[in-house]
């Protein structure tokens, strides 16, 4: 389960990414324990980065 995750579970992917040769130069890619998985639809949705981008600013003040 993505919330039953211990600390050393959960940085196992970060940790694998920053420092394994064989994801060496991979980049635009997701990835979950340590796999590439697609991206959502969701995620590729321009007006819901657009929404997403305009609250971020406000909520950051920039």
């Amino acid at each position: 389960s993505l919330w039953a995750l211990n600390p050393e579970e959960g940085a196992e992917t970060s940790v694998y990414l920053a420092s394994s040769p064989e994801v060496e130069g991979v980049s635009g890619k997701y990835f979950y324990q340590k796999r590439a998985i697609a991206s959502s639809p969701s995620s590729l949705d321009e007006e819901k980065a657009r929404q997403l981008w305009e609250v971020s600013a406000r909520m950051t003040g920039i």
